[in-house]
């Protein structure tokens, strides 16, 4: 199952990609993202053409022990279909008894393993990125987690190995299969690397001719063109955005576009712009208490303000962040969204949009 393979020609009519039991409308997904992918983003993604997403991470350990915060991270909106739970740990039983919380009481349609988190606390406790370095460790867990998760199937999230001298994304992504998971995602950055430096393809174009299930492939998707780009370029069955979607959620339509050959219309006029923003910051707010949602506008604002019409540098995209990045309330956003929409309907800076 290959989707936009290097060798296909770039008029051939693509083929609609296959992960597990399911048919996906499009070879484009949502990343999890700590802070970001909570179920605002994720329904506005589904809405412009994400044929998936996941959860941010939320540690085994505490999904086994039922904290109200990391179940309140796992919240799902009615409105969403094909959404993973994102768990990371190391020990066996916790991650069972997640996975089955996830899977069975909270009916997450798959259950999506992280190997891939680099962050020092995570990997010295042998989970998230530490997992790379030990394949057989690898199988073994999938293996556990796909028979507690049963019958919703396992995903692995993964990254392409420690560091330059321990690039094992072909041997982890192969004992991932082994252990009975339906795709493999991979981020093509190392754990050293953390999210600097360049994400290496070539480990993606590796990862896709070791294994037989769905590669999912991402790093540094800055446009659809990059995610078509990937999928020509290395064969994998999808591409992840991550950043890049939380500012501009209509990428996934624009990138559908491009990929089925056709002209992708704009989708960020001003008014477009502005309303995504205000439909994403009102999931905040249903999402999250008052207090820490108008904390994730603050730097969702940072986000929008990049992707505004006319033009990141512009004053336009200047006056939104300046008047956003200190909001303390809802009342305040509010404030700042009328300021906003007088730019909209007058303001010459904001009439081009961008694509």
């Amino acid at each position: 199952m290959t989707v936009g393979g290097s060798n296909a020609p770039e008029s051939a009519a693509p083929s609609a990609p296959r992960m597990g039991p399911w048919t996906l409308s499009g070879p484009f997904a949502l990343s999890p993202m700590a802070d970001f992918t909570c179920w605002p983003l994720r329904l506005l993604a589904q809405e412009f053409g994400a044929a998936f997403s996941c959860t941010e991470m939320v540690k085994a350990k505490f999904v086994a022990q039922r904290h109200a915060d990391t179940l309140n991270s796992l919240a799902r909106h009615p409105g969403e279909r094909l959404v993973g739970g994102q768990i990371c740990g190391g020990d066996p039983d916790e991650l069972a008894r997640a996975a089955g919380i996830v899977a069975h009481e909270l009916g997450f349609p798959f259950v999506d393993f992280n190997i891939a988190c680099p962050i020092r606390r995570v990997v010295s406790e042998g989970a998230g990125g530490g997992l790379l370095a030990d394949p057989p460790r690898v199988e073994r867990l999938v293996r556990i987690l796909v028979e507690a998760a049963a019958p919703a199937p396992v995903t692995v999230k993964m990254r392409s190995g420690l560091d330059e001298q321990n690039i094992t994304a072909v041997e982890v992504a192969q004992a991932a299969e082994a252990g009975g998971a339906i795709a493999v995602a991979l981020h093509p950055r190392t754990v050293r690397q953390g999210y600097g430096g360049r994400a290496d393809h070539e480990v993606v174009k590796a990862v896709k001719a070791a294994v037989e299930v769905p590669v999912i492939g991402g790093g540094d998707m800055r446009s659809a063109a990059d995610a078509v780009r990937l999928l020509r370029e290395t064969g994998c069955d999808v591409a992840y955005f991550g950043r890049a979607a939380t500012g501009q959620p209509w990428i996934f339509r624009h990138a559908m576009a491009l990929w089925r050959g056709e002209e992708a219309s704009p989708e960020t006029e001003a008014g477009a712009w502005l309303n995504v923003f205000q439909r994403h910051v009102e999931g905040l707010l249903e999402h999250w208490d008052e207090r820490t949602a108008i904390l994730h506008t603050r730097r969702l604002a940072r986000e929008y303000a990049a992707a505004c019409p006319g033009g990141p540098e512009s004053s336009a995209a200047r006056r939104f962040y300046e008047r956003h990045k200190q909001v303390e309330s809802r009342a305040q956003w509010e404030d700042a969204m009328a300021a906003t929409a007088q730019d909209v309907s007058g303001a010459g800076d904001l009439q081009q949009p961008t694509v």
